[in-house]
């Protein structure tokens, strides 16, 4: 399985973990129940680290532009190791919040 591919599995699972453990909806009001304002922190800490992620995983593809377009690809392979670091801290980060909760 390629890095880009382990990597987006693992934003997927992060994903589906946050939904099982995301707030429930009220019908009447359409308003967040949330049990404490601590969870509210936490919840709005992990959708800022997800979105961060989902980022992260969008700009994989400019490294392929970027080659074609001229750059030496030892820069770019730099690049990409750093980015995939990024998002290997960035997943940790997603795992321990969600702890957390």
């Amino acid at each position: 399985m390629t890095s880009i591919k382990l990597l987006k599995s693992m934003l997927l699972g992060l994903g589906l973990i946050v939904l099982m453990v995301s707030p429930i909806f009220s019908p009447a009001s359409m308003n967040i129940q949330y049990p404490s304002a601590q969870a509210a922190n936490s919840m709005a800490e992990i959708q800022l680290i997800l979105n961060k992620l989902r980022m992260s995983m969008s700009s994989m593809k400019d490294f392929d532009e970027l080659e074609k377009a001229g750059m030496p690809k030892k820069d770019v392979d730099r690049m990409r190791r750093g980015l995939i670091e990024k998002i290997r801290k960035l997943t940790k980060e997603a795992i321990s919040s969600i702890r957390k909760i």
